[in-house]
């Protein structure tokens, strides 16, 4: 499931370019329940080692001007993001918690919560898709005895088998239990829309792919990619996608 979120500014909202963690801090800070909250941020889903957050969210859209020399963003007027996860619970926290405080401070900006709306699509095999915020697919290895990242791209075959084993891992730390059906591919299309995104998170550069594409495969990977996010680094702003284009 997923809720789009329509704000409101006094006049315009100025951010930095890079605005992945404040979205997050907002989120988390909309669960409400202190201990929920505390289990989404430092533990979530676990399975084989890892843990996944089960949830994504998208950029915040609407009229803006970029500012690159000063490393901001200005949005006017209003916006709307969207906030997405396998889990209702979690979604259900942050609507009750918007419908009772309906105006939050952004970087000492007053943004009022203008309308809520929830979804609940279901993400079909053969569906063409497009990204509301970039895909990542990795890998860590060892090199020179220090660790190494390489961020594929949808060019390459290990993007598609690395999103497979990232979905089947969170079907598996929701459900405890192995999907039935574990088919899941992906594939470009229109790919002079393809776009690489190197975003910075605390720090650190994160690389993901924007664009559009065909998903194939099992109900139940598809739709843990629709709500909880396809790829890595879900709960940092990445891998949320929406159905057409």
């Amino acid at each position: 499931m997923r809720i789009q979120i329509m704000l409101k500014f006094d006049d315009k909202l100025v951010l930095p370019i890079q605005y992945n963690n404040i979205f997050q801090a907002i989120i988390l800070k909309w669960l409400g329940d202190e201990n929920y909250q505390k289990f989404i941020h430092d533990t979530g889903y676990e399975y084989n080692k890892r843990r996944y957050k089960m949830y994504s969210f998208s950029r915040l859209e609407g009229a803006f001007r970029m500012n690159r020399e000063n490393k901001t963003i200005t949005y006017f007027d209003q916006g709307k993001f969207i906030v997405s996860s396998s889990d209702d619970k979690f979604l259900n926290y942050i609507v009750n918690k918007v419908i009772l405080e309906d105006e939050i401070f952004i970087r000492n900006q007053r943004v009022s919560v203008e309308e809520v709306r929830c979804f609940n699509k279901k993400l079909k095999s053969g569906d063409k898709i497009y990204t509301k915020s970039p895909i990542v697919a990795y890998s860590t290895f060892e090199h020179d005895g220090s660790k190494k990242t390489y961020y594929y791209s949808p060019m390459e075959k290990d993007f598609e088998t690395i999103l497979r084993r990232n979905l089947i891992n969170k079907f598996n730390a929701a459900y405890e239990k192995e999907p039935e059906n574990d088919e899941f591919s992906i594939k470009p299309i229109n790919n002079p829309k393809l776009r690489e995104s190197a975003v910075v998170y605390k720090g650190t550069v994160i690389k993901g792919w924007s664009g559009e594409f065909i998903v194939e495969g099992s109900e139940e990977l598809l739709n843990m990619a629709y709500n909880a996010g396809l790829g890595s680094k879900n709960g940092q702003g990445f891998g949320c996608v929406e159905i057409g284009g």
